[in-house]
């Protein structure tokens, strides 16, 4: 039976639906510790959600055995709203959370604890993994009679806000396929790899690392010279170009201009300039002790003083829990200080408090100092921040801020710019790992502070508030490495 959660699966990547199907279980990672808190408060929040909703039958406790036949019962009484519903039909199994009585037929509806929207809730884009998952719930109904008629669906999000999820609608201005379309063919594909007729591929990219199936990937991509160990080649790329070019190896000794087309090149959606870009990369990667390099001039503001900053954010919860500034004098490392600002609780008041002495702390730093961020995430987050406290600042204040010459995001201004490196992403972490600096714990990552936050949160303990201060600093000290790693340059 293929499933929703398949067909979710799919969109980020095919090999791990293979792979949960046929793979050798023994080489599966332990299980992730995020992983696992994701999902326990997934449930805790859909609990929660579901308590404040006009729920007419509940069949979350019906024995799985017992579960489809109540629901097919429920909808043929036409029950308004029926919780934790299960559906077949052929070869579907579909389990949405809410089925959602609408004229004669019904639309599914799924309560996710993040966001109903990609990136920036303001552009209003819809998540492709979650529209392929609704599309999975309404064919299963319009297979049974019990459709409404429409390709319809909607998402109770983390705040309890209904997202309506209209999947006849395109994906977008230069995606002219439908949400339904791109159902339809991943569901095709998936079919493919459950009956063992489509071979898939792993392909390195920034979801991986939360997989189970991560380090025997890795392995495998590394041992057939992936392509998609080029930074930013990924998977889509790399299909276009395997037929030509196989590995990173015949990447790197390759001529890009042979594979020039007039203005674009051979290889569909990758431009001259891509190319040539995932050339000089593969070149890197395969030459021993190759060392970054500067594609363009830098020119660094210089200043007093250099502050570099982090924050750490819980999405299931939606707080910004540390705001992280690590202060130095310019050019000196003995002297970086870490300056901290962390919300002992999950309370708007602690958030809001630790926003304004963060908040007030740029303010007063940005007049002589130059401030490093790495990648657009602090100045989203201060605008959502300030749209939530705006006795603290407003967005267009947060907006003028960024905007200061002071202000650098150290990834997109200057390393996604001007600079190669021999590794095979741009983050923070592989950067500054490949420059020698090393974090004081065992499992650094933004995943893993979440984690021992919310372990912070259920006993006080000293030992994890200091942990989760370690890892912020360690990510601060890392941005100044790679600053002075590029003035080296």
């Amino acid at each position: 039976m293929i499933s929703a959660t398949q067909i979710y699966d799919y969109v980020q990547c095919p090999h791990r639906v293979d792979l949960d199907l046929f793979g050798n279980l023994a080489l599966r990672d332990e299980p992730n510790a995020f992983v696992e808190l994701l999902w326990e408060q997934g449930v805790t929040h859909e609990n929660t959600l579901a308590s404040l909703l006009p729920i007419t039958t509940n069949l979350k406790d019906f024995p799985l055995a017992d579960r489809e036949q109540g629901t097919l019962a429920a909808m043929q009484r036409r029950d308004p709203l029926i919780y934790g519903g299960r559906l077949t039909s052929g070869d579907l199994v579909g389990e949405p959370d809410l089925l959602e009585l609408r004229g004669n037929g019904y639309i599914p509806g799924d309560i996710k604890s993040g966001s109903g929207f990609e990136g920036d809730e303001s552009d209003g884009k819809l998540k492709e993994h979650y529209a392929v998952q609704l599309a999975h719930y309404v064919l299963i109904l319009e297979q049974l009679d019990f459709g409404d008629g429409t390709h319809e669906a909607f998402v109770i999000d983390r705040a309890g806000d209904r997202v309506p999820y209209c999947l006849d609608d395109s994906k977008g201005v230069r995606t002219p396929e439908t949400w339904w379309d791109i159902y339809q063919q991943a569901l095709a594909e998936v079919r493919e790899i459950v009956q063992q007729t489509q071979q898939t591929l792993g392909a390195l990219s920034s979801v991986c690392k939360l997989c189970h199936w991560y380090s025997h990937c890795k392995a495998v991509l590394i041992a057939n010279d992936d392509l998609t160990l080029v930074a930013e080649l990924g998977r889509t790329k790399r299909d276009v170009m395997m037929h030509d070019v196989p590995n990173v190896a015949t990447l790197a000794v390759s001529d890009p201009t042979a594979f020039f087309n007039g203005k674009k090149t051979i290889f569909s959606g990758i431009g001259q300039d891509s190319l040539s870009k995932f050339h000089a990369r593969a070149q890197l990667l395969s030459t021993p002790g190759a060392s970054a390099y500067l594609t363009g001039v830098v020119n660094l503001p210089i200043a007093t003083k250099e502050v570099y900053f982090d924050i750490e954010a819980d999405p299931m919860r939606d707080i910004v829990y540390l705001h992280g500034f690590v202060e130095r004098l310019h050019g000196d490392a003995t002297t970086a200080r870490f300056n901290p600002f962390f919300a002992d609780g999950i309370e708007p008041l602690e958030e809001e408090a630790v926003f304004r002495k963060a908040w007030e702390y740029l303010v007063l730093r940005v007049q002589d100092s130059t401030i490093y961020y790495y990648s657009k995430y602090e100045r989203t987050a201060y605008r959502k921040l300030a749209e939530k406290y705006p006795t603290v600042c407003s967005v267009d204040e947060v907006n003028a801020l960024f905007a200061l010459p002071a202000m650098i995001d150290l990834y997109f201004d200057v390393v996604k710019k001007h600079t190669e490196w021999p590794t095979y992403d741009q983050s923070i972490k592989t950067l500054a790992q490949h420059l020698g600096f090393q974090w004081r714990d065992s499992n650094p990552s933004g995943a893993a502070s979440i984690e021992w936050y919310h372990q912070w949160i259920e006993s006080n303990d000293p030992a994890i508030k200091q942990r989760i201060l370690d890892y912020n600093e360690d990510d601060c000290l890392a941005t100044g490495i790679v600053v002075d790693g590029i003035k080296q340059l």
